[in-house]
């Protein structure tokens, strides 16, 4: 969400840049490895242009201290930010104050709160010229160009900016950025982001797909009835066992916004419950799987993870939050109300939950493909403080999440069975699970969706069904 420079060297000789920004100037959020680049004249002329002596007219002008070591002077925007599928430059000045030693890198988010984010992280001067190689008391003039994505979520967007170290990340996971010293008036965000701009989104030029869409249906509340297991699962992953044979998906995942999910993100989720647990099974389709945490009860959410939620049948609003990530990491928590306590608090309730996860693919590597992962769990009663299965008939408040990252912090999807808003925790509104009898036959082919078929074994891939490859449209980069 998961969002992320080299030693000085002459302007006008060969770079050798450890990571060198020609992925960063197409806003990828991977290091490149060492290349040596030569550059152009046009290149060389691009820097001097954009390396001043002394500040130019700025339209917005401030003077926000990043630590001792760079000052942002100003900032500026043209072209169309408040359209759907329209594009505007951010150009933005700072002033060196201190040499900047290590690998870092200029960040700018364009980020629908909540919703959405697009990250261009990216050296300095497209790419050209490295934060590391800025000199005391030059001027640097750098700009970004963003598109605003046909299907961009209509409402408030911001422009956030910073630096953060990118060497530090890849080599020891340690998450630092520079200290936004004085905001003078701006907005500061929870993690340090400096907000720069603010925006209405609105829908696209007149004639667009977009204006032509009618509006969308108002949806049912989600409802599900988990049918009564005929046996316990085995709990490898796999969902391959006759426990979930007839066990329908609880329904379409859609974007927290209500609108459809992207397909290249499909999520099937699943539950069955007996006296003694409910059961719980999503499968995923993610080809790039991500998540760093290995440890139970620590930060899953900064990575790809499935998210359960469950209020406590009789227990006045408490409720339980589940998560799982595809490391076999998991994450309890206990809320006695709406987030309360803090999370960290929360997360010292122990649910005696089982689980098991199974990987189509290799988590965090780029040396292969994947295509998805699944979890299979069983949630004891008991360890919900109940004395066993509440009677048939009951009704929980519940909600399913699906976040996928393209790295720590790099949020590039979020999906959900009952949208309720930028709120997880929110299960008045959310969807309904209704404790049933035993289901027999097979799941009706109306409850699937279209273009559902086996996932092909690859390295124990995992038999349940998950959507087959289609050309969606591009997936978003960030909720």
């Amino acid at each position: 969400m998961r969002l992320t420079s080299t030693p000085t060297r002459s302007r006008t000789a060969i770079l050798t840049l450890v990571a060198l920004a020609l992925l960063a100037a197409l806003g990828g959020c991977r290091r490149p490895t060492g290349q040596s680049i030569v550059l152009t004249k046009d290149q060389e002329q691009q820097i001097a242009e954009n390396v001043l002596n002394a500040p130019p007219a700025i339209a917005n002008k401030t003077e926000v201290k990043f630590e001792d070591k760079i000052t942002l002077i100003g900032w500026e925007t043209k072209g169309t930010p408040a359209r759907r599928g329209g594009s505007f430059d951010v150009t933005l000045y700072f002033r060196v104050e201190q040499p900047m030693h290590g690998d870092w890198k200029v960040f700018m988010h364009f980020e629908a709160p909540g919703k959405r984010r697009q990250p261009f992280d990216h050296y300095g001067i497209g790419g050209l010229y490295p934060v590391s190689s800025w000199k005391k008391g030059e001027i640097i003039r750098d700009t970004v160009t963003v598109q605003v994505p046909a299907d961009w979520p209509e409402g408030e967007s911001q422009v956030l900016v910073g630096f953060f170290d990118w060497g530090a990340w890849t080599k020891a996971s340690q998450d630092r950025r520079l200290k936004v010293e004085d905001a003078k008036g701006l907005t500061i965000t929870g993690d340090g982001r400096l907000v720069v701009e603010k925006v209405q989104v609105g829908a696209n030029q007149a004639g667009g797909a977009a204006a032509q869409q009618p509006p969308r249906a108002e949806e049912p509340p989600a409802a599900y009835q988990a049918a009564r297991a005929a046996s316990a699962p085995t709990l490898d992953g796999k969902m391959d066992d006759a426990a979930w044979q007839g066990v329908p998906p609880i329904g379409r995942m859609r974007r927290i916004d209500g609108e459809s999910a992207n397909a290249a993100y499909m999520t099937l989720a699943h539950l069955t419950w007996d006296d003694d647990n409910l059961y719980f099974a999503a499968t995923t389709r993610d080809d790039d799987i991500r998540n760093e945490k290995t440890e139970n009860d620590t930060e899953l959410w900064n990575g790809d993870v499935i998210e359960l939620f469950l209020q406590i049948p009789g227990k006045n609003g408490e409720y339980v939050e589940m998560q799982f990530a595809p490391t076999n990491a998991r994450f309890d928590a206990k809320f006695t109300a709406h987030r309360q306590p803090e999370w960290q608090e929360a997360a010292k309730f122990e649910s005696g939950v089982k689980h098991a996860v199974n990987v189509t693919g290799t988590v965090n590597s780029d040396a292969d493909t994947d295509r998805g992962w699944s979890v299979e769990a069983a949630i004891p009663w008991k360890g919900l403080g109940l004395e066993g299965a509440p009677p048939l008939g009951t009704r929980i408040a519940a909600n399913v999440y699906r976040i996928d990252s393209r790295g720590t912090k790099n949020v590039a999807y979020i999906a959900t069975w009952a949208p309720v808003g930028n709120d997880f925790h929110k299960l008045d509104g959310a969807g309904t699970l209704v404790l049933s009898g035993p289901r027999s036959g097979s799941v009706p082919p109306a409850l699937l969706p279209p273009g559902l078929k086996p996932l092909m074994p690859i390295r124990g891939a995992p038999t349940a069904a998950v959507p087959a490859p289609a050309a969606p449209a591009a997936a978003p980069k960030a909720p």
